[in-house]
């Protein structure tokens, strides 16, 4: 998906803020202490110290210090979920630096009761952020909220546990404008600043979380490394129960120890807190030795397959008995049900009692759990094998996890403008009809999104009390609707991948099948869903027809 962002009309920095007043006299200006702007919340709040470098380095302080706006603001935590490179690359390239702040801030005041019954929000990057409702907390893309309605005197902070990330165009970016429902002056063009110096990331202020400090003495600022190393040893003391150090105890996990160290994932499970499904070493035996050398041996794949065993948060057994999908830190979700008296996550059994560890909880598991979306690193003599058109669907890997190796080409339908004009036709006309009734016109064309959209024949085949009951609760129509939409233009390779994300949150399985694909639930070796034949394209994104309403798992 492309977003494109750009220069940013800073014209409501120069504006002058109004003094309060009444009937009468006017009255004197509020004193600065009685409220902060957002550029202070920011600066003055220690959790926010690794936000607060990042404004400062895309030049976005005083921005923030004026005019209305809502803010997720990630804290330190979050930013230390990112790699390490992919930070230090943002914050020395001040365009990039400047697409991902401003993805994370919504022109105008929204209130955490307002964000409540949104489905997006459109950013002052000029892409839009997914809004949903899971369970009582509020997600923002992956994010969660974790507190909201900081208010500020020029609009309101929602504290988040991720850093959003749009998808960064090729592309020099393209103009973006903020406004704001503020009278302000004419727009005008952001100033050309220079670039920033490069930003060492090892000199951003952090607070892990999972880390206890005790401060004996005041703190002084000193340019001796050995000093200031004394210093920290003796004022900060970590817990020796972390979840990692409970799988380096345990001889079990042996294995999936030394890969998470290869993996750089050690802090993460020290620092955080997390619930992992740990595969003994009897799982990882189990796997075929090319697969698992060809894991190990490149450290993206080792981190998506990794993170997929781990959920954010402490997820006590009982927790786990009750869920049936949870999201893992790899992005995709895993599945969860009980099978008579044995926990199952994906096909994989819950060994034991949970271990519980300061930060989280270690659940064994007798297989090693796969991504759905993963596409395994081709070895080079076999890559001339790869453009392939049709082969064998899908194959299963030793952990019974399905693993797609074919690319099947779907040919392409007549383009259109945008989706509405390719929505226009006659085929698709109740899918219009039902997308403009539940208010989901916008969300669509805000940004880059794949739609498998059922036709007026797959209208036909749902029961009437379903349509009756959708016609009558817009947040279930939205639900289903939204099942139907992929973030992204997934077109050609991106097809073949087990499971893809909807924006209703659940995912959505495919199958090849020969020139073609389902789409829907999977139950068995079997889709519970459409046919997709064809697709067209609308501007960046794009349409594939179905000949089948899919209903979201959850409302089952």
């Amino acid at each position: 998906m492309k977003k494109h962002t750009g220069l940013l009309t800073l014209s409501l920095m120069l504006a002058t803020p109004a003094l309060a007043g009444g009937a009468g006299a006017p009255m004197a200006p509020m004193p600065a202490a009685a409220c902060k702007s957002i550029a202070q919340i920011v600066m003055t709040d220690p959790n926010f110290s690794t936000l607060a470098t990042a404004v400062e380095a895309a030049g976005l302080g005083q921005t923030l210090m004026g005019g209305q706006y809502t803010v997720f603001a990630p804290t330190n935590a979050a930013f230390a979920k990112l790699p390490s490179d992919t930070l230090a690359a943002a914050l020395n390239d001040p365009a990039m630096l400047r697409s991902i702040l401003l993805y994370h801030v919504v022109p105008g005041k929204v209130t955490a009761k307002q964000v409540m019954t949104m489905s997006s929000a459109k950013t002052a990057q000029g892409g839009s952020v997914l809004i949903n409702v899971m369970g009582g907390k509020v997600m923002v893309d992956n994010a969660t909220v974790t507190k909201a309605d900081v208010m500020a005197c020029n609009g309101v902070v929602h504290v988040v546990d991720t850093v959003l990330m749009p998808a960064m165009a090729a592309a020099t970016p393209a103009p973006v404008t903020v406004t704001t429902p503020a009278p302000a002056p004419a727009p005008m063009p952001a100033p050309v600043a220079t670039a920033p110096a490069a930003t060492d990331i090892m000199s951003i202020p952090a607070m892990p979380v999972g880390m206890t400090t005790t401060t004996t003495t005041t703190t002084t600022t000193t340019t001796d490394t050995a000093a200031t190393t004394t210093t920290a040893a003796t004022e900060t003391a970590v817990s020796s129960n972390t979840v990692y150090d409970q799988l380096v105890s345990d001889e079990r996990f042996s294995t999936l120890r030394d890969l998470l160290s290869d993996a750089g994932l050690t802090d993460l499970l020290i620092n955080n807190e997390f619930t992992i499904f740990a595969p003994t070493n009897d799982a990882f035996a189990a796997v075929d030795p090319e697969t698992l050398a060809v894991i190990a041996s490149d450290p993206d794949t080792l981190k998506a397959v990794l993170t997929y065993h781990v959920v954010q948060g402490k997820v006590t057994g009982e927790q786990v008995a009750a869920a049936t999908q949870l999201r893992s830190e790899q992005g995709a979700s895993l599945n969860f049900k009980l099978d008579g008296s044995t926990q199952m996550v994906n096909e994989a059994m819950v060994d034991g009692t949970p271990v519980e560890a300061s930060n989280g909880y270690i659940y064994a598991i007798n297989q090693v759990l796969l991504p759905p979306d993963l596409v395994l690193p081709t070895p080079a003599a076999d890559a001339a094998t790869t453009d392939m058109a049709t082969t064998d669907a899908a194959a299963t890997t030793a952990t019974g996890t399905t693993s797609t190796v074919t690319v099947v080409t779907l040919p392409a339908a007549q383009a259109g403008t945008n989706i509405t004009e390719v929505l226009a036709q006659p085929q698709f006309s109740t899918l219009l009809s039902l997308v403009q009734k539940a208010g989901l016109v916008d969300a669509l064309m805000a940004g880059d999104v794949t739609i498998f959209a059922p036709t007026n024949d797959a209208f036909a085949k749902v029961p009437q009390a379903t349509l009756d009951m959708l016609m009558a609760d817009n947040d279930k129509l939205k639900q289903v609707l939204l099942f139907h939409v992929v973030t992204g233009r997934v077109v050609d390779d991106g097809l073949n991948v087990a499971q893809l994300r909807s924006m209703e949150g659940s995912s959505i399985d495919l199958m090849a099948d020969g020139s073609s694909y389902k789409v829907g639930v999977r139950s068995g070796d079997a889709i519970t869903g459409g046919v997709v034949a064809s697709r067209s394209d609308a501007g960046n994104s794009v349409i594939y027809p179905i000949d089948s309403v899919l209903i979201p798992p959850t409302m089952k």
